[in-house]
């Protein structure tokens, strides 16, 4: 079996707060839900799914809400795919 680099669900979740954090800011408040490694029965790759909420918190009173849906590649840790929607 092949060494991966994202080997769990933590590793998982450190990359995408990261990427958050470098898109929205220092001040969000991110709730991880669900983290699973699954396995594409076509090809046999592994990736990890990371699902979770994000507050956006903007001046003083104003707050966002976002449900968002990672896809993470567990040999290198890309990002294939990313969904939100607006909660």
């Amino acid at each position: 079996m092949r060494g991966y680099r994202v080997q769990s669900s933590k590793d998982a979740q450190a990359i995408i707060l990261e990427k958050l954090k470098a898109g929205y800011g220092r001040k969000i408040r991110v709730n991880f839900l669900e983290t699973n490694l699954e396995t594409d029965l076509a090809s046999g790759r592994r990736f990890w799914v990371v699902e979770g909420e994000i507050e956006i918190r903007r001046w003083l009173f104003l707050k966002r809400s976002l449900h968002f849906t990672y896809y993470l590649d567990a040999e290198d840790g890309r990002i294939l795919i990313m969904r939100g929607k607006r909660g």
